[in-house]
């Protein structure tokens, strides 16, 4: 399944702006444990399901360690602004995963949907690098081709 990140914009707000990394994993909680890798200091992560084809999902049964799990639902009413917040309604990976309701209702409510798991915690703060032998400490920094694989998904940027 293909997700893009939600971003907290800040720590404590509420509101969650869409990231531009195209996230492909076999679950919304593998998605989102990707996703929360690049999660900024102190904010939530969530994700929204994405499906570049019309029509409505597949049906897909929770990849293992998937059922059960309860996500508040975000969305964003007023359009494409890119800036998402919690709708009040709650959906479960139980008979199939969660993010293809989130895609299904799409279509019906006429706006996108993201999902953040119940009770998501912030980001921990960034920890520094121990200094080294020479006196001088780094910042640890992602590098590599762009591709991040961890929880059974993967993240490429868009492009």
């Amino acid at each position: 399944m293909n997700f893009y990140p939600l971003y907290e914009t800040a720590p404590g707000a509420g509101t969650y702006q869409l990231g531009s990394v195209l996230i492909v994993a076999a679950s919304t909680s593998a998605a989102v444990a990707v996703a929360a890798q690049s999660a900024p200091e102190g904010c939530r992560t969530g994700v929204w399901p994405y499906k570049a084809v019309a029509g409505l999902p597949d049906s897909v049964p929770p990849a293992e360690g998937e059922s059960g799990q309860m996500y508040d639902v975000l969305a964003e009413p007023e359009g494409p602004t890119g800036t998402f917040s919690r709708s009040g309604q709650v959906f479960g990976s139980f008979g199939a995963d969660a993010s293809g309701m989130a895609l299904s209702l799409e279509r019906f409510f006429g706006y996108r949907l993201g999902l953040i798991p119940q009770g998501a915690k912030p980001a921990p703060a960034a920890t520094p690098a121990p200094a080294s032998s020479s006196g001088t400490t780094s910042a640890a920094t992602p590098s590599g081709s762009g591709t991040t694989v961890s929880s059974g998904g993967s993240a490429t940027p868009a492009g």
